[in-house]
């Protein structure tokens, strides 16, 4: 690896920028986390999407039954669609081979400014040594790693992701910029990892709403083998997955 940048909200990205380059988004709580397990639960495709509006025409244009929209808007379901934004609405039975056109306040904005990236993969905690080896296994020049952020502001568990796949690449030799210098220097301990995240903004969000189960499946790091890329500009796919989900 070349070159290795962390960019701490989706305002940095530039598309100029990422030509050439493997990007990993991240949104922890909640989009990544959310369409990784979507995809995990048997879904066939998931269309990322920028605006309400943009899904419903996208659904129509899919022209069959099996599509659902799903998602949400400053963290509220929006009232036109299928399904909302949380893991536990997809359900194997509810999601096998569909086609899942989703919306997010921060993570399919994220995804949908980055996709001219040469490759665009999505990282959460549960994934994120499986990102790290996919990496590692294929080696790319340059390597972006971009945290969503909450409506451009900084966001905790974001960054402890970032930290625990930056953590496990081979960057040695890498250029790296400051925010990868400074999350290289640091380092988190998986074991804390739930507390820690409990502690920021979204996590005490999470508490008060009575996500403490959600919450604790959102932070098992290491558990998912699943690597979901966008294919073609436009789709979520799988890129390759170990372990089959449960």
């Amino acid at each position: 690896m070349g070159k290795c940048r962390l960019w701490l909200t989706t305002e940095e990205i530039r598309p100029e920028s990422l030509e050439g380059a493997t990007v990993v988004v991240i949104d922890v709580l909640l989009a990544t986390t959310t369409l990784v397990t979507i995809m995990e639960r048997g879904a066939r495709r998931i269309f990322p999407v920028s605006g309400v509006e943009e899904a419903h025409r996208l659904k129509k244009e899919l022209g069959h039954s099996s599509v659902l929209t799903g998602g949400e808007l400053g963290g509220q379901p929006v009232e036109s669609f299928d399904c909302a934004h949380l893991p536990d609405e997809y359900t194997p039975e509810r999601v096998k081979d569909q086609d899942i056109v989703f919306l997010s306040s921060n993570g399919t904005r994220a995804i949908m400014k980055a996709k001219a990236a040469d490759t665009l993969v999505l990282g959460n905690l549960r994934n994120a040594y499986a990102i790290a080896d996919y990496i590692n296994r294929e080696a790319p020049e340059e390597v972006i790693i971009v945290c969503a952020g909450s409506l451009g502001q900084f966001s905790l568990e974001d960054y402890i992701c970032a930290n625990l796949i930056l953590s496990r690449l081979n960057v040695e030799n890498a250029h790296l910029n400051d925010a990868a210098v400074y999350a290289l220097d640091q380092r988190f301990d998986p074991k804390n990892v739930a507390e820690l995240v409990a502690k920021g903004r979204v996590g005490r969000n999470f508490h008060k709403l009575g996500l403490d189960a959600l919450l604790e499946f959102v932070v098992e790091v290491g558990s998912s083998e699943s690597v979901v890329g966008l294919h073609n500009g436009a789709e979520l796919r799988f890129k390759s997955m170990g372990s089959e989900a449960k």
